[in-house]
């Protein structure tokens, strides 16, 4: 990508010199045009002039003079012939006859008497008929206005070269950022990628720092939430397998070893074989529910959805109520407390954590209540708390809890509630802080 859009900024600045080239030749064109328009009207007024010195059928040698005087003043040696053919008058003639004064100061800026190059001829014409006719060629110009041209000629390519330079140079800096601060970005993608190919998924995050991010930002967000996403699935898929095995080994091999003491007559007792594999059978059956619950969960891991705004009371209300008969039954009271507030976060995944909470909380409760605590962590961020009056936790097990398949001795659950809020609590930016004692219950706060 970066020999790209370098070579793609070589031919910008090629086309801004052949832009400027171009240019330069038109401007030059356009002045040499406009000074030869303006010799074209000299050299008419010279003619109307010369022209209306031919008065009844005959020059008027005074107006020819000065007519031929004026010709000289716009830089022209002119010779006037009759239509026979013979000279009248020569511009020579009127700078033999000029008046010192004169012709000291038309000097200063005009070589005579003599012009440069070849004569030009232009017919000479009265009342229809041809009188004669004038022969021009222009003198060789001195003092300012030659220079002036020149620089004016001079400059024209001089700003032509610093426009080219300061474009090419603009371009070509622009170049050198846009290879290096463009394709940075997509380099790093690119690297990051390869190595995702390659299942590398332990790779470094893509930050981006700026407050208004463009569209490599974004895709780079993107890019970086998908590779920890596959990150995740694949730490997900091997504790999942590996904790399967663990959790169906032992009630398959419980089942294996009834049905071969029956084969081999050490029990007796058949109903006694039956009621044990039932019990084995169901412990998978909620083995089975388990993964599924936490197959639901991790697809929503994967699924970064959209962020939406919610009240928080209300949304707290709607899951509290859908569990409040429940919880009701068992003797316990549900409380909830906090104010009506606005968050942005993703409704369906918090959803998932709160309902897991209040599941654990009720599970592990057998008298008093659970109660529920919301309100703002700071300008952005808000928390939930669940807190319940249950059995608690010791806090050698407080770090043990959110692990996969990781049970209390008197627990009923197949471990994964807990470590479904963990994870999903984690994917959405969040933390879980948890308070408890045994005997006196335990507050879990999911905060974002």
């Amino acid at each position: 990508m970066r020999t790209k859009l370098f070579i793609a900024f070589i031919f910008l600045i090629l086309f801004a010199l052949l832009s400027n080239i171009v240019f330069e030749r038109l401007i030059m064109r356009d002045f040499d045009e406009f000074m030869e328009g303006t010799k074209e009207d000299q050299i008419y007024w010279i003619l109307a002039s010369v022209e209306g010195s031919y008065k009844s059928s005959a020059w008027d040698h005074q107006s020819l003079h000065e007519s031929l005087h004026w010709g000289l003043m716009l830089g022209f040696e002119s010779i006037v012939e009759d239509a026979a053919g013979n000279n009248i008058l020569t511009s020579t003639d009127v700078v033999f006859n000029m008046d010192s004064y004169m012709l000291g100061r038309m000097k200063e800026f005009l070589k005579l008497p003599a012009g440069k190059g070849d004569f030009s001829w232009y017919p000479l014409y009265v009342e229809g008929k041809e009188i004669g006719k004038l022969h021009l060629r222009p003198l060789e110009r001195l003092g300012e206005i030659p220079l002036k041209e020149e620089i004016f000629r001079k400059r024209g390519r001089e700003f032509l070269i610093i426009s080219f330079l300061i474009a090419g140079g603009g371009a070509l800096l622009l170049s050198v950022l846009f290879t290096m601060f463009l394709s940075k970005p997509v380099r790093r993608l690119t690297i990051a990628a390869e190595k995702i190919a390659k299942g590398e998924f332990s790779i470094q995050k893509l930050k981006v720092h700026r407050k208004y991010k463009d569209e490599i930002d974004k895709l780079t967000e993107t890019f970086t939430y998908m590779a920890e996403a596959l990150k995740k699935e694949d730490l997900l898929r091997k504790h999942l397998t590996s904790n399967i095995t663990h959790e169906l080994r032992t009630p398959l091999t419980i089942i294996k070893g009834n049905l071969e003491a029956v084969e081999d007559g050490v029990m007796s007792d058949p109903n006694e074989v039956l009621r044990t594999m039932k019990s084995e059978i169901q412990r998978m059956i909620s083995l089975v529910e388990g993964i599924e619950d936490i197959t639901r969960a991790e697809a929503s891991f994967f699924k970064r959805g959209d962020m939406e705004e919610i009240n928080l009371s209300d949304f707290v209300g709607s899951v509290a109520g859908g569990m409040k008969k429940l919880i009701e039954d068992k003797g316990l009271s549900l409380k909830t407390s906090g104010p009506s507030v606005i968050v942005r976060t993703y409704p369906d995944k918090l959803h998932i954590i709160l309902k897991n909470l209040l599941t654990n909380a009720f599970k592990y409760t057998g008298s008093g209540g659970i109660t529920i605590k919301w309100d703002r962590q700071n300008a952005e961020g808000f928390y939930i708390s669940v807190e319940d009056t249950g059995k608690g936790v010791g806090p050698e097990n407080i770090t043990r809890i959110f692990e996969r398949f990781y049970k209390g001795d008197d627990s009923g659950g197949q471990g994964l509630g807990l470590a479904i809020v963990k994870e999903l609590t984690e994917v959405i930016g969040g933390k879980v802080e948890v308070q408890s004692a045994p005997g006196k219950g335990s507050r879990f706060t999911v905060i974002f």
